[in-house]
């Protein structure tokens, strides 16, 4: 109990959230300047979702939104560029906290304003927001920390390292509660799942080779999706499997992003894996990778 106590509550490296940060507020951005493209016809009275259709969609459920009742499209306009600006202040770390906050605030507001064009990527980020909010976010690897070391302040050496563990609890559930209800039907059972979501030819994205649509690579696929899943929900935690677990992880959300078109829910949902890293292993991984970058312009500059 003293250890799960230490690991859930002590102090280490704030790196990781520094970098889970950049993601998820940088991924928030994105998915913002997409839905933009299209701003009249999923947030105006001329589009195809109204006001009062978000009214209809609530009922007699009040939700915390700033567009509550706004039927004027300049300040639904506003609100949105606001959660924008919100967005591009977290991913670079500048008033962390309350950018964050902000952030929040406008992104539960456009959701409850447009439910329709949600999916579970975009629900858990609202999610990693949140965590976001309550935490030290801007405490390594942002314009915060900059402008603390100019003005000769020290360093923020630890945090408590309950905010990371969250973010990993959070995974590990969605993991175990998604293999739970696919396990509830027959199709994963038998191995043939994946057969049927690849007719779901409204999400296609990229043509796949048709062997992959035949037995016995069904089977594989589907076998596999189950195991990697189990395993980003258990032996992650284990630090000897932790690498391959989040290698087969990637390996799964690369797969359905290469094949199926929703937008940015392979990059929302692996960004948190970076939780599972302490800061002495994120920054001996990127001292590697500069190195070898690094050596590879020196070689170049010779040849």
């Amino acid at each position: 109990m003293k250890r799960l106590r230490e690991w859930m509550f002590g102090y280490g490296s704030p790196i990781p959230l520094g970098v889970f940060r950049i993601l998820a507020g940088g991924l928030t951005l994105v998915n913002l300047v997409f839905v933009f493209l299209d701003f009249e016809v999923w947030f105006t009275e001329r589009g195809l979702t109204p006001e009062v259709f978000a009214q209809a969609n609530h009922g007699s459920i009040w939700r915390l939104s700033l567009l509550n009742g706004v039927t004027d499209d300049r300040i639904t306009l506003a609100v949105y560029l606001g959660t924008m600006l919100a967005a591009l202040l977290t991913t670079v770390g500048l008033f962390s906290r309350v950018s964050a906050a902000l952030l929040f605030l406008g992104v539960i507001s456009l959701h409850a304003r447009n439910m329709d064009i949600l999916h579970s990527g975009d629900t858990l980020m609202r999610a990693w927001i949140f965590i976001l909010m309550i935490s030290p976010c801007g405490a390594a690897l942002s314009a915060d920390r900059w402008l603390r070391a100019r003005a000769g302040k020290e360093p923020i050496q630890e945090i408590s390292l309950w905010p990371q563990r969250v973010v990993v609890i959070q995974l590990a559930i969605i993991y175990i509660t998604t293999v739970w209800h696919k396990l509830l039907g027959v199709h994963w059972l038998d191995g043939t799942a994946t057969w049927y979501t690849s007719q779901l030819t409204e999400f296609e994205r990229f043509p796949t080779p048709p062997f992959f649509s035949q037995m016995p690579f069904i089977a594989i696929e589907t076998y596999f999706a189950l195991a990697a899943e189990v395993a980003m929900g258990t032996l992650v935690f284990w630090k000897r499997a932790r690498s391959w677990v989040i290698l087969a992880g990637l390996a799964l959300h690369a797969g359905i992003e290469y094949s199926m078109n929703i937008p940015l829910f392979a990059a929302i949902i692996t960004a948190g894996y970076v939780a599972h890293y302490s800061g002495a292993e994120i920054t001996r991984a990127w001292q590697i990778v500069m190195s070898k970058l690094g050596r590879k312009a020196k070689e170049e500059a010779h040849a």
